[in-house]
């Protein structure tokens, strides 16, 4: 939640920022390049951390003997995961406020990230599967209900599955308005 001087603050700094004959910086946009901004780091900080957990977990079951295939597995999909996360984060431009041509290039690229990391989510959730389904083959002692176990996680892999592509849809038409909006801009005559 926002104190409620940081509206003042942000469209104080908005207003004092662009030149009396140009275009607005929109307070709202800023408030929401930040937001975007925040909430991409503490999601890149948790993926990042969960991973590194999941490498520790895996470092004390094979210590605990976890047979090598087990553990061969878990290891490339950890990695996997790891690799597609910094994949899809490459390229940010930072949060950049200071013109409107800016902004609407802070707010393309978050866009263009976040579409990335939509469909790294979909092949993580893809290869979540098919690393579950290798798990319940290689478990000793046979695991009895794989049945449920791989239809929960079916079910959930495909809501996740289904969130990734609907975050992907509305990152492209994010783009593709920020795209029209610099257009636009190029082509601002004042007079």
């Amino acid at each position: 939640m926002t104190r409620p001087d940081d509206d003042w603050t942000d469209l104080t700094q908005a207003w004092a920022e662009t030149p009396d004959d140009g275009p607005r910086l929109d307070a709202a946009m800023i408030r929401s390049l930040r937001r975007r901004d925040r909430l991409a780091r503490l999601n890149f900080i948790s993926e990042i951390g969960g991973g590194v957990a999941v490498l520790g977990v895996m470092g004390w079951a094979m210590w605990r003997g976890v047979p090598l295939p087990v553990a061969g597995a878990a290891l490339v999909f950890v990695l996997f995961a790891l690799a597609l996360t910094l994949w899809s984060r490459r390229g940010d431009p930072g949060l950049l406020t200071d013109t409107p041509e800016a902004v609407l290039r802070s707010a393309l690229g978050q866009a263009r990230i976040g579409y990335r990391w939509a469909w790294a989510g979909v092949a993580i959730s893809l290869a979540g599967m098919a690393f579950l389904i290798l798990m319940l083959w290689l478990a000793e002692p046979v695991v009895e209900q794989r049945g449920p176990i791989l239809a929960g996680a079916a079910v959930f892999l495909a809501a996740c599955i289904g969130f990734y592509l609907n975050h992907a849809r509305r990152c492209r038409r994010r783009m593709a308005a920020h795209r029209v909006a610099l257009e636009a801009l190029k082509t601002y005559d004042p007079i």
